[in-house]
């Protein structure tokens, strides 16, 4: 029986996350950012009310913020090295 055997260059790779893509995400992190933090949102959450002692605007503001963070330490990992 033949056995298959592998050349190097003509074997596909499987597709990193470039720089193009990564950029691409950081803006829509970015977008999504200036959207939630923009007024008609915000004012949802500008009454009155308490949440554990904390105005329900800051509990907003944080936990959005604190997404936004955690999403952009997410798409600006680095890339993992692969063993061949």
């Amino acid at each position: 029986m033949c056995q298959k055997t592998k050349i190097p260059y003509l074997t596909p790779k499987p597709p990193d996350m470039t720089t193009n893509d990564r950029s691409l995400k950081l803006i829509s992190i970015f977008l999504l950012g200036v959207m939630l933090f923009n007024f008609p949102l915000v004012s949802l959450f500008s009454r009155e009310g308490l949440l554990l002692g904390l105005p329900k605007l800051y509990w907003y503001f944080f936990v959005v913020w604190g997404g936004i963070i955690a999403l952009t330490a997410w798409v600006a990992r680095p890339a993992k090295a692969k063993k061949d």
